[in-house]
């Protein structure tokens, strides 16, 4: 998807989540999903109206050649989850990931192979930081001769 991705409301994003597990879904499917995730049934015509608000934004693909509609997700998962984490960053921590990474490291229940993936995430990109520092630039001066 070559624009930006579209704002996702929390509600949206539950049915989207149902696209990117089960794949290409009808209303009726969609609705079925979330009574059994959520355990309450939510109205037909609001998840369709969800729908067709989600396949308005560019969000959802609608294949209206056949009865009923289908609908497979445009927008991918690590797109919509980047923009939902960019926004509670900027909301609950003034856009300070230290801050964010801090609190989790503090507070959320995380295992050793848990941080074993962090540590190895932050080595990464530690390692491509230094390397895309040390890269020399060129200039006109490595392009005169040397006399």
């Amino acid at each position: 998807m070559g624009k930006s991705t579209p704002h996702i409301t929390a509600a949206e994003l539950r049915i989207l989540k149902v696209l990117w597990k089960e794949g290409p879904q009808t209303v009726r499917q969609v609705k079925d999903a979330l009574t059994r995730i959520e355990g309450d049934e939510p109205a037909y015509t609001t998840v369709m109206t969800m729908m067709k608000s989600l396949a308005d934004k560019g969000a959802l693909e609608v294949d209206n050649s056949r009865q009923p509609f289908v609908y497979s997700p445009v927008v991918r998962r690590d797109q919509v989850m980047g923009q939902r984490v960019a926004q509670f960053l900027q909301n609950v921590f003034d856009g300070r990931a230290e801050d964010l990474v801090m609190h989790l490291a503090e507070k959320a229940d995380l295992s050793a192979a848990d941080l074993k993936r962090i540590e190895k995430k932050i080595a990464d990109r530690e390692k491509a930081d230094r390397q895309s520092t040390s890269k020399p630039k060129s200039t006109s001066r490595s392009k005169r001769k040397k006399s």
